[in-house]
């Protein structure tokens, strides 16, 4: 007789068939003292389907029949199988075992000299068992790290192997899911689901499984500032539910070795382990590429100058407020600020096709600068900037000033963004435009911003009179030496009240207001009321 085949079970019927002929000649009492967790009446309920067994039951089953732990995985996962197939499909939903990476925000990889256009092999990570023991009925699970660090694709490959046979929904679909479905939620921060939800979600038996960047989680955690509003109040209540676990920036040595044995057989995970740009799965990612075509274009390529101020002024609007993808009419306003009189002159009347032309090339065929976001057949009504040079961009122009023009025209083209733009304008020192703002939103919603910025004001103003609190002269002690700056801006941009007002005050003690002004042009909250203090 032929051993049974796991992987052709799909009912609970088969499951149970093929269970008994796995058992063999075994009578129930000997499987049951093999294995004293079973009992008579569980192995007889397994054994004649007349229930779905627990995966508890079944590993039990097969331990008495002798299956070690990798042996039995296949037979968990025909569990799984025959226990949804009586499930209802929530709407909108998929199967885990069908779903396309590349639809669920994995990165495309770049291609390598011997061809390959899909995805390379998955190379385990250090975290993945972690992971997969935590894909369990009821669990949240968020990967923090930041771009283009293997986050997605490590959840991909993990609610494949765990969960094949589970529904897989989005956050924006409709509904609680029930039990044995994913709710997948990468990019946390674009699609947030309120904490009641999640609950209700968790309750039923789903899994909902995320990513998120490590200075937006801090963001969105962190406590709130005193007299201003609390955006992240929501998502702070969200993220107490989940299971946080860390992705790291790059490779550990035992990744590196599992990816060397791997790359014998893939040439693009060859070139990522010999680059010394960045991680190796930021070069597969193409996120050094990305870069260098943005700050090297060529200055004497009015096609290459023009594609650089779009991608210039996408980042800056990123960098200012907007959540969202840039217009197509914000950037055409916007541009022409990042480029000198004479490369102004030189744009040729169609140079905006030109410019996108450039912006748009995807890099070795895995990302682009700008992604065009589409309003119709072959019509791209917004752009959205890569995520990894986002993230460069963010720490390379953190204190430039976005020129006028810019924000006139986030003023004219980003309604959508308005309160966002309005705080972000407060921060940087940009009052009129934050007034120009705030004049489109009704007039109890204004009222209420209003109130919180004159909250602020006070709150600033008693700081400075009132002087530090008495933990400031050992602050203050360190930034004098010089030790500290560093630190308190990450924590600053991080999200943490408390640090940047110990950075901006101890920069104003100091007497450097040109380290102010520069915390100011990097939105850091505080630095725009002290440079106005001090009439500058």
């Amino acid at each position: 007789m032929p051993a049974p085949d796991p992987d052709q079970v799909r009912s609970p019927e088969q499951l149970a068939a093929a269970l008994n002929a796995l058992r063999g000649d075994r009578s129930y009492k000997t499987l049951v003292r093999a294995c004293p967790a079973l009992r008579q009446s569980t192995v007889g309920d397994l054994l004649t389907g007349r229930s779905t067994p627990t995966a508890e039951t079944v590993a039990a089953f097969l331990s008495a029949c002798g299956l070690e732990q990798e042996a039995q995985r296949p037979w968990l996962a025909a569990r799984e199988r025959a226990a949804s197939a009586g499930g209802s499909r929530p709407a909108g939903a998929i199967r885990v075992r069908t779903a396309v990476a590349g639809r669920l925000g994995v990165h495309p990889s770049i291609h390598g000299p011997d061809g390959g256009d899909g995805l390379p092999a998955y190379v385990l990570r250090d975290f993945d068992l972690d992971l997969r023991g935590s894909l369990r009925p009821g669990a949240f699970v968020l990967l923090r790290g930041g771009s283009s660090t293997g986050k997605t694709r490590a959840l991909f490959e993990a609610v494949r192997d765990v969960v094949p046979d589970w529904w897989l929904t989005h956050a924006d679909d409709d509904g609680v899911p029930g039990p044995r479905t994913v709710l997948w939620l990468d990019e946390l921060q674009r699609t947030p689901v309120p904490p009641g939800r999640m609950r209700a979600i968790l309750a039923a038996g789903a899994i909902a499984v995320g990513t998120l960047w490590p200075d937006e989680y801090d963001r969105r955690i962190a406590p709130r500032s005193p007299g201003q509003p609390d955006p992240y109040a929501g998502e702070r209540e969200l993220l107490r539910l989940a299971r946080v676990i860390d992705v790291p920036e790059a490779f550990s040595p035992a990744e590196r070795r599992r990816a060397e044995l791997t790359a014998t057989e893939d040439s693009r995970l060859r070139i990522a382990l010999s680059s010394t740009d960045a991680g190796v799965t930021q070069v597969l990612a193409a996120g050094p590429e990305l870069v260098r075509r943005w700050l090297h274009a060529d200055s004497t390529d009015p096609r290459q100058c023009a594609g650089r101020a779009l991608v210039t002024a996408a980042l800056d609007a990123r960098r200012a407020g907007v959540r969202g993808p840039v217009t197509c009419a914000f950037l055409v306003a916007a541009a022409p600020a990042y480029l000198s009189a004479a490369q102004r002159a030189a744009a040729s009347a169609n140079w905006l096709d030109g410019a996108l032309g450039y912006a748009t090339t995807r890099l070795h065929g895995a990302a682009a600068c700008l992604t065009p976001v589409g309003d119709g057949m072959g019509v791209a009504a917004a752009y959205r900037t890569a995520d990894y040079l986002h993230q460069h961009a963010r720490r390379l122009r953190r204190t430039e000033p976005l020129p006028d023009a810019v924000w006139q025209a986030l003023v004219d083209h980003h309604p959508q963004d308005t309160l966002n733009l309005a705080d972000s304008a407060d921060r940087r020192g940009r009052p009129d435009i934050a007034r120009q703002l705030r004049a489109r939103l009704p007039a109890a919603e204004r009222l209420r911003h209003l109130l919180g910025g004159e909250c602020h004001r006070a709150l600033v103003s008693a700081v400075i009179r009132d002087g530090l609190d008495d933990t400031d002269e050992h602050v203050n002690a360190s930034l004098a030496a010089g030790e500290r700056w560093a630190e308190l801006r990450e924590r600053s941009d991080a999200g943490r009240p408390g640090a940047a007002r110990h950075l901006v005050d101890g920069l104003a003690r100091a007497g450097d207001l040109d380290a102010v002004r520069a915390e100011m042009h990097a939105g850091t909250p505080l630095a725009a009321d002290r440079l106005r203090t001090a009439g500058m």
